[in-house]
């Protein structure tokens, strides 16, 4: 079976779905990858994204707190209420892509065929 393009792949990614079908979920839980898909039963043994999704999550996160630090230096907020709230909004941003991410590099993975860190 001929393997979907690679946009095909990030897109299925982004909404955490098999790369290969795009109907199951690949995931047990919030970040557990299960064992296949309970769709079309493709095998996600070995699959591991390491630390390619907390970097592409800092990566996404660190942009989108850009504005609000951009705000609060114009408009001189104050610095306590200010830390808070970028705090919270730090971690809710991060707990929303972190997963989204992993479903990107795992289909990225399985795409190229990197099973143990090592491609085959």
């Amino acid at each position: 079976m001929n393997k979907p393009s690679i946009i095909r792949i990030i897109l299925r990614g982004l909404i955490r779905r098999c790369p290969q079908c795009g109907i199951g979920h690949p995931f047990a839980g919030y970040l557990t990858l299960g064992e296949e898909c309970p769709h079309c039963h493709e095998s996600f043994q070995g699959i591991r994204t390491d630390d390619a999704a907390p970097w592409a999550t800092i990566f996404v996160v660190g942009h989108l707190l850009v504005p609000f630090v951009m705000l609060a230096i114009e408009y001189d907020l104050p610095t306590i209420p200010f830390t808070a709230l970028m705090s919270v909004l730090g971690i809710v941003f991060a707990l929303a892509v972190l997963p989204v991410m992993k479903g990107v590099f795992v289909g990225l993975n399985w795409r190229f065929n990197i099973r143990d860190g090592k491609a085959r």
